[in-house]
């Protein structure tokens, strides 16, 4: 608006252009962030540090949760969260448990966060990993 108000005031064809021009700028401006942010989403980013830190945590409050040896997490899409974790079980739970154990933590991660729709959890007997 300001360009051809200027330009009607003046008579200067200089400030449509310029107008124009910075439309165009805008544009691509705007183009670039919504390419980098879907991109971000395509490729699968990590969750922000301080949900992982909140998963691990929930994790290793679990009685039946020895150890947490690896936690992986990708976003699968704006209210979708991958989660898959390494974890090593308290001694003495037998195998018929583990499935309650499983499903229970399970659940239990979906009412706190309901966008961690996908979780896996890999009973292992890893040694601790340093740096989750």
């Amino acid at each position: 608006m300001a360009g051809m108000s200027l330009r009607l005031a003046t008579g200067s064809v200089v400030w449509e252009a310029m107008a124009s021009l910075g439309i165009g700028l805008l544009l691509v401006y705007v183009a670039f962030r919504l390419g980098r942010d879907a991109r971000d989403q395509l490729i699968g980013e990590a969750v922000d540090p301080e949900l992982r830190r909140e998963l691990v945590g929930f994790l290793m409050r679990q009685s039946e949760i020895d150890n947490v040896a690896e936690l992986l997490t990708m976003r699968l899409g704006m209210d979708s969260v991958l989660v898959a974790a390494r974890i090593d079980l308290a001694p003495g739970i037998d195998r018929e448990r583990i499935e309650e154990v499983s499903m229970r933590i399970r659940e239990a991660m979906a009412d706190r966060w309901p966008q961690a729709d996908q979780v896996f959890l890999d009973v292992t007997n890893a040694p601790p990993r340093t740096g989750l």
